[in-house]
């Protein structure tokens, strides 16, 4: 079939021959440049129990685990501190995920009330003390850590853990929320 001189099938063969052509490369380009090196790069993380690296509308979600005997803090500051390096200006999103059971979500329940107390009048010491308490109370072991962004705390009981972590600065994105940022900043989420 022609049309003014022109093969129509010859041309469509072509322009679909171009598009998985562009396609393959940017798969290519997705899987040896950029996913391998940083499955590289979280796989050597000691800390790191699972990951799960997905590409969603040019955003990448990383999924992370962190082993239950790993201090949360250090283990997430790397984690960060790696993702930023290698992510430059990519927008990302890092999802903690734990082993959480019921009792652990109630006792994280019971403690949210002396957390945000704490973030919001700086009053740490009584939180802790109140968390350490009814951890102890509900038979499992409380860990707490903090710094100049976040509040960090584990809850471990049976084999379980719980790990949330909760931006201490109002004005910061609440590490909880499923939020976007880029330039080598992230946000966190728990499920």
């Amino acid at each position: 079939m022609q049309w003014q001189g022109l093969k129509i099938p010859v041309i469509i063969f072509s322009l679909l021959l171009g598009l998985a052509f562009i396609f393959g490369i940017q798969w290519i380009y997705q899987k040896y440049s950029f996913q391998n090196p940083l499955n590289t790069v979280l796989s050597t993380n000691e800390a790191v129990e699972s990951f799960q690296v997905n590409t969603e509308d040019e955003v990448v979600k990383v999924t992370l685990a962190i082993k239950s005997d790993a201090d949360l803090m250090q283990s997430y500051q790397a984690v960060q501190k790696d993702l930023s390096s290698y992510m430059g200006r990519r927008q990302y999103y890092l999802d903690l995920i734990d082993s959480r059971d019921d009792d652990l979500q109630q006792l994280w329940y019971k403690n949210q009330f002396a957390v945000y107390q704490a973030i919001d009048q700086g009053s740490y010491q009584n939180m802790a003390s109140e968390v350490n308490r009814e951890a102890e109370l509900a038979g499992a072991e409380a860990k707490i850590h903090i710094d100049q962004k976040n509040v960090y705390i584990r809850l471990i009981k049976n084999g379980r853990t719980l790990d949330e972590i909760i931006a201490r600065n109002a004005g910061q994105i609440n590490n909880n929320q499923k939020s976007l940022a880029g330039g080598g900043n992230s946000s966190a989420q728990r499920n």
